[in-house]
């Protein structure tokens, strides 16, 4: 599980750079804390990115090629590939609410 803190400020923004891929294991949380919003966290991912079985993830993924969601994954956020397509298996996704 990977914990993001705002440390109480609402407009904090996380930006991770993932040179390759990025690829989640099943069952693993991105968990907000103290004010943290998945509309401020950016995955800028430099060729696909998988996200593990029944994970839950928040942030807003921008992949060069490809996304794969696969069963049962919840995102918080938005799946947008550049050059491919997002492929999704019995998924919840809601878009972040921003101020």
């Amino acid at each position: 599980d990977l914990t993001l803190d705002a440390q109480g400020n609402p407009a904090a923004v996380f930006i991770f750079q993932i040179g390759s891929t990025l690829t989640t294991g099943s069952g693993s949380h991105v968990i907000l804390a103290n004010g943290a919003s998945a509309c401020n966290i950016f995955w800028q991912v430099g060729i696909s990115a998988t996200l593990g079985t029944n994970s839950i993830f928040k942030g807003n993924i921008l992949a060069l090629t490809s996304i794969t969601l696969t069963t049962g994954v919840n995102l918080e956020g938005r799946a947008l590939a550049r050059n491919g397509a997002v492929t999704l298996d019995t998924n919840v996704i809601s878009g972040c609410t921003c101020p």
